[in-house]
């Protein structure tokens, strides 16, 4: 069996609970080919619909192309997008049991109606409640987290400010990690830091590490400085910032040290970047539950992105398609010399 197909196989045993703001994306294709009379606006002129998982459901999408079993713990309305969610979800084969019900929050949906001749959104439409779910409500997610985190190789925190990911909620993922030994990743939005204290792994992109420490980005320097801050603060083991067209960069504490690594982008064309950072993300994740040194899942991780931003719409990576990519770029440089060597640290 080849380093390759052996990752494919150890990719099927892996399982990953992923605790987060589900949403569903609604696409909405047409034609934009004439300007209201009726005001100064573009008539959109709709030809197809179609529906898929967002948020933290587009993490667990990502996870379920690379073959990882998948729960998933989270709060839907008692709606038709809720119902929705469910079935993408059941499409998907995760386990959805985790899932609270509440009957005073509407589901997320986000509306994206997207122009064919132009291939870009022409304007978004919301549908949310975003403030903090209610006590009653955050106690039955902390006993799904407790519950379902006994059989996880990792715990995915997938915070979208949707008032799922609460401090009580956290704490519960981490603790939870602690008593099972398993690591906490957590993907972060909010910008006050102490409420991801506990985690073992934190992954912003730069925008995100900008909140976090209350600075504007600034270069190299900041980068470092941030890293440095955000870490120590929070007793991180790892921080992965994902940069965007400059590729990923890892920080981790080693003895007593925060060592760096630059992973460079591996993207050869972008045609869209949304969801790149759930592909990450669960690329990530993946690699870490099946054994993975933080370096080496993060360059799986970096090709996914790269991967990624080369399709249109929130689409996602298989595994399959990083197989060939690293087949195909194997000898080009540092970045797929190193996957190959995670090929080897993955599969054992």
């Amino acid at each position: 069996m080849t380093g390759g197909e052996a990752l494919l196989k150890a990719f099927g045993n892996l399982h990953v609970l992923v605790v987060g703001d589900l949403m569903v994306d609604e696409y909405h294709r047409g034609h934009v080919e004439r300007i209201s009379p009726e005001a100064p606006v573009p008539i959109f002129s709709m030809v197809s619909r179609e529906s898929t998982l967002g948020g933290a459901g587009n993490v667990v999408r990502n996870l379920r192309g690379l073959g990882v079993k998948v729960t998933v713990v989270g709060v839907l309305g008692d709606d038709k997008i809720g119902e929705r969610a469910l079935g993408l979800l059941d499409a998907a084969g995760v386990d959805r049991g985790g899932i609270v019900c509440d009957f005073e929050r509407r589901s997320t949906l986000k509306q994206r109606f997207v122009s064919i001749e132009h291939g870009q959104q022409v304007f978004r439409a919301d549908e949310e409640t975003a403030q903090e779910v209610s006590g009653e409500i955050e106690g039955k997610i902390i006993r799904q987290v407790r519950e379902k985190a006994m059989s996880a190789q990792v715990i995915l925190c997938s915070d979208y400010l949707k008032g799922v990911l609460t401090a009580g909620v956290l704490n519960a993922a981490f603790e939870a990690g602690r008593d099972q030994k398993v690591p906490v990743i957590v993907a972060p939005k909010d910008k006050e830091p102490q409420k991801y204290e506990g985690a073992n792994i934190l992954m912003p992109n730069l925008k995100e590490l900008s909140r976090l420490v209350g600075t504007p980005m600034d270069g190299d320097a900041w980068l470092v400085g941030s890293a440095e801050y955000v870490t120590r603060r929070l007793g991180l083991e790892a921080l992965l910032v994902t940069r965007g067209s400059e590729g990923m960069t890892l920080f981790e504490e080693k003895e007593s040290m925060l060592c760096r690594v630059d992973i460079p982008t591996v993207a050869r064309k972008v045609y869209d970047v949304t969801g790149a950072g759930d592909t990450a993300l669960a690329t990530f994740a993946a690699g870490i539950a099946a054994g993975a040194t933080r370096e080496a899942a993060a360059y799986l991780a970096n090709i996914s992105a790269g991967v990624v931003v080369g399709k249109r719409g929130t689409a996602i990576v298989t595994k399959d398609e990083i197989l060939e990519y690293i087949e195909q770029h194997q000898s080009e440089d540092q970045c797929m010399q190193e996957v190959s060597k995670t090929l080897h640290t993955v599969t054992g």
